[in-house]
């Protein structure tokens, strides 16, 4: 069940309902037991693999604060817990299979499905852990609230990564229903069903058809293939998150903001202040800044944010591509900075060149993200800048796009539509919010305005129900 789905908008009715008819005192027992159905309906038989989660991690925190002369054993068993079921169902065969590469040798492959959500709540409850163990946050008693933190389902398959302070203090609350904050939470998942339904899929389609077939594209098809897939990217990311977070605020509780105008940035170091800023942050707080963060001199620092960003590119998944992604990415923010460091004072450029710059960088670094592998990624880089001599000739411009689209000019014309109203909401929305734009609108006009997003929604989604990216990983 994923949050796009028609099954999810039932079952969500159905919570909603239940939430604000029963008692405030039985409302985290619904949001629990609507966790692990969510969770099982995955797969069922890895239900027993949260709940073991759960409960080392709920032990594991009360020993680390009542044992103080203990505490790092203790973390260190839970953190050897955690990841290695993260290893075993994520790792485990992309290390065995270039052990087997690189030595010669025979060990086995796995055929595990992923779990779903894995990789968020098992660094939700690692971060959990460290602030118990830094005297951040006291432990939570109770482990039914425990559960819930690890399982809330709204963010459960693909974050936002939470904080136990934050998230923990919300899920205890009783409430009562509040018009303002349902209405709010209605609107913002609308909006990222919008983006991952209309804009998201649209425009994978077109990028998985090149994707698929790679060596029948070159030059200028390529390019604006690579162009497409980062605003499909956020379109499907920054999507899920609103829908999360719509979800979360029709129930009451907040959710962290996850982006923040990432193609606006005007570095590749200011895109990772505002792309997953859930991540960013929490590889700061507890890789970056334990291993010395900027106290320890320049040297240091600049191999701390090439390391964190290897770590970043292994947690998006068990490939080199997106080992080298990582890489690039934090080799490139140390250039920045030492550029940054040396010629700062002198060198003026004006913020739209710069925002240029970034979106081109993080453009191609997308390349070994999105690429299925390493030969795939070098293959789109050899061969984007092919004829790039034709790139301003009419007949080459339209020849590309007929090749894309396959001479399907209603998928052509939809696509560059959708492309023309993402980007100008995003300029838009960096001055003043689409809510505060419909606040000020007469009631007749806003109802028409959602008309539209839901005429939208159910006119151009895809037939077929597409996941989220990151549920991948």
């Amino acid at each position: 069940m994923i949050l796009n789905s028609f099954s999810f908008l039932v079952f969500f009715a159905i919570i909603f309902i239940l939430f604000w008819k029963i008692s405030k005192k039985y409302q985290w027992i619904l949001l629990l037991l609507a966790g692990y159905y969510f969770y099982a309906s995955w797969k069922p038989a890895y239900l027993g693999l949260i709940l073991l989660t759960t409960l080392i991690n709920y032990y594991c925190a009360i020993a680390i604060y009542r044992q103080a002369h203990r505490k790092r054993r203790y973390l260190l068993v839970a953190l050897f817990l955690n990841l290695s079921a993260l290893f075993i169902f994520k790792y485990f065969n992309f290390f065995s299979l270039t052990l087997n590469q690189v030595l010669k040798v025979n060990l086995p492959q796995f055929k595990f499905l992923l779990p779903l959500g894995i990789s968020f709540y098992t660094l939700q409850v690692i971060g959990y852990l460290f602030d118990v163990y830094k005297g951040k946050i006291q432990p939570e008693k109770h482990l039914g609230f425990f559960a819930l933190f690890v399982c809330f389902f709204p963010q459960l398959s693909a974050g936002p990564i939470e904080r136990g302070g934050a998230l923990l203090p919300q899920l205890k609350k009783q409430y009562s229903f509040d018009y303002v904050k349902v209405a709010g939470g209605l609107k913002l998942f609308t909006y990222g069903l919008f983006k991952k339904m209309v804009i998201a899929d649209n425009l994978g389609i077109v990028v998985d058809r090149v994707f698929n077939s790679l060596p029948e594209y070159k030059g200028l098809s390529l390019v604006l293939v690579v162009f497409f897939y980062t605003w499909q990217i956020y379109m499907d990311f920054s999507g899920y998150t609103d829908m999360a977070r719509g979800v979360g605020k029709m129930l009451g509780i907040e959710l962290m903001e996850n982006f923040n105008f990432p193609y606006f940035a005007d570095s590749v170091r200011d895109f990772w202040k505002r792309w997953h800023i859930s991540l960013t942050s929490w590889l700061r707080d507890y890789i970056y800044i334990p291993l010395g963060g900027n106290r320890h001199g320049w040297i240091k620092m600049l191999l701390s944010t090439i390391l964190v960003f290897t770590v970043s590119g292994l947690w998006h998944g068990a490939g080199i591509h997106f080992v080298i992604w990582g890489t690039l990415n934090g080799i490139w923010m140390v250039g920045e900075r030492i550029v940054q460091f040396r010629f700062g004072k002198v060198l003026r450029v004006p913020r739209i060149l710069k925002i240029a710059y970034a979106y081109v960088m993080i453009s191609i670094f997308w390349i070994f993200f999105r690429a299925v592998n390493l030969s795939d990624a070098l293959y789109i880089l050899r061969n984007s800048i092919m004829g790039i001599k034709n790139f301003i000739q009419p007949n080459y411009i339209w020849a590309s796009l007929n090749q894309l689209f396959i001479f399907n000019r209603v998928e052509m014309i939809i696509t560059f539509s959708l492309l023309i109203i993402v980007i100008t909401g995003e300029f838009i929305r960096t001055k003043i919010s689409l809510e505060g734009i419909l606040s000020k609108q007469p009631a007749v006009a806003r109802f028409v305005f959602f008309c539209i997003v839901a005429f939208l929604i159910i006119q151009l989604r895809n037939s077929d129900i597409k996941e989220f990216i990151y549920t991948r990983f």
